[in-house]
Order: C-alpha cells, then structure tokens, then sequence
C-alpha cells in the first residue's frame, strides 16, 4: 500500500509553489484529457495554465501526443483557436511526424505495410514514404473462406516495413499479414502509440498497445516504439532538448502507464491530471507501492490548479 502521498498542487503553500515551479525549466504535456477533452473541447483553465507557463514563469512548452486520430494540423487548429496561445509545430511531438523523422533519418526507401488511421497514413504519404495498397483501405475484405484468408494474407508484395498505430479497422486478416511480413528479419518493425488502453466515452478501451504485443508475441519481434511509453520515443526526446537535464524537466499527463511511467523512466518529474476520473484516479493511487514506476511526484484534478490566483 501506498504510504506517502504524490504532492496535490492545491495544497501547497505559497512557497512551496514557488519552488515547485522554480524546479524545472521544461514541460512536456499531453493533450487529450489533459488540454482538451478528447475529441471536444478545452478543459475549463487549462488554455490559461499555458499562457501562464510560458509568459509568466518562461517554461518551455512541448505537447506529446499519442493521438494520431487527429492530424498535427488539428492539434494547431486547436490551439490557435484559443487567441492568446501561440504554439508551433515544432512544439507538437506526434506519432506519425516521429516515425517519418526516424524514417528520413535512415534513409529508408521501401515499401511500408500500415496499420493506421487516415491521418496518420496520409502524413507518410506527404513525407515521400510508399505504402502498400492494402494500408490505404478503409475497410477490410469479409473473409468467406480458406482461399480469401490465403489472399488476404499472402497476397501483394513484400514489405520493407511494418508500421502499427491505432486503426479502428483492424481486423485478424490484417494482424495476421502483418505478423507473416515480419517474419522476414530485414522487414522493420514500428509502432507509434502503444497505449494499453485508451479513454473512450466514458471509460477506456482497448488501445493500440494490445495489437502491437500480439503481434510481437506471434512474430517473434520487438518494435521501434516512437510514441509513449516507448523507450525510443524517450531518447529522441533527451536528444531533442539535450540542453535541458532530465531532473529540469516536468512531464504532465493523464495516464499512470503512458504519462507518469514513461517520465519516470526517463528520469522527469512528473504531474498527474486527474480530469477523467479523480475519485478512480485516487483509488487506483492509494493501491501503488510507494516507489512504484506509476506514482507520480505530484497531481492536480485539471491544469488550471496550476494558476496563479
């Protein structure tokens, strides 16, 4: 059981804020449930809190998302509308634009198996990368019989790489393809978000992570992971602020896994937004252990208890 508390921003005294904000000179922030609620609006204070961070306190804002439902274009629609934040998209580290930086930076020229949302694939596509006709299907073919799960299979070319992402058309056929062209060693294997679950309605679902474990565990293979919690995701985010140390960084997200282990690991402080769920979120807490990967340093039920009143 949990026998020391993460810090609740609330509940600290004026000094005490002050040195909280004095310790760190970054801030990498999810979006979803955290900035906005998913697929609708911004959560009451939470435009503030940013405008706060960045003119008031000089903080370096970065948002790392696992949403690539939503375009990098969506994400800086989204913040435009709120007037006094201006954020850029070098300040937004999306699945789909790290994957086609990993992939300009090896030079890589071949054919890519994906299994992605359409704004995910299309970023590929812009970038230069060739994907198979297959990946740019909406939709999967009924399988009827022994002959279509052959074709649907084993039909097309070989790929040069296999790409997993969240796909709300996935289907066996699909998984089983992808696990068949893994099974040659020079076929590279990438995934983006590779979160266990992921908040939907009003609970969570089944997330990307499940299908990226399936088919390591049928093909035998590891994958590059370039979203949360990915330990590659992780060291292109040392490299990209390497003028920050680790322990000046705070790491704000929504979830125990995908946000506050993943800071963890990489050696951030980190701070959890209780928005979904804060009596779930309070009771999930107080069954960690203490030094457990997922207790976060500090919480706050929405960003907005970052501001100064």
């Amino acid at each position: 059981m949990c026998e020391i508390k993460p810090k609740h921003i609330k509940e600290l005294s004026k000094e005490e804020r002050q040195k909280f904000f004095d310790s760190f000179d970054l801030v990498l922030c999810d979006c979803d449930g955290v900035v906005w609620h998913p697929f609708r609006d911004f959560i009451p204070g939470s435009a503030m809190a940013i405008d706060q961070l960045q003119r008031l306190h000089r903080k370096k804002l970065t948002f790392v998302t696992n949403n690539s439902v939503s375009s990098l274009e969506e994400h800086l629609e989204k913040f435009a509308k709120q007037g006094q934040l201006n954020i850029t998209k070098n300040q937004i580290v999306h699945p789909a634009q790290t994957i086609c930086d990993h992939l300009r930076k090896i030079q890589f020229k071949g054919l890519i198996y994906c299994l992605a949302t359409p704004p995910f694939r299309q970023l590929l596509i812009e970038a230069g990368f060739q994907l198979t006709q297959d990946s740019m299907s909406t939709g999967a073919k009924a399988i009827e019989s022994v002959r279509d799960l052959h074709e649907a299979i084993y039909g097309g070319p070989a790929v040069q790489a296999v790409i997993i992402d969240v796909d709300f058309n996935l289907s066996a056929a699909k998984i089983m393809r992808a696990q068949v062209q893994l099974q040659n060693p020079e076929c590279m294997f990438l995934a983006g978000a590779a979160d266990a679950r992921i908040p939907f309605g009003r609970g969570e679902i089944i997330g990307p992570g499940a299908f990226i474990d399936l088919v390591a565990q049928a093909s035998g293979r590891q994958p590059l992971v370039l979203g949360k919690p990915g330990e590659a995701l992780g060291q292109l985010m040392l490299q990209r602020h390497r003028e920050t140390p680790a322990h000046r960084v705070l790491f704000v997200g929504d979830s125990l896994a995908s946000d506050v282990a993943f800071g963890h690991a990489n050696g951030y402080q980190t701070l959890l937004v209780m928005t979904a769920g804060k009596s779930e979120m309070e009771k999930r807490l107080k069954d960690l252990p203490k030094d457990h990967s997922e207790m976060p340093d500090y919480v706050v039920d929405c960003l907005g208890d970052l501001l100064i009143e």
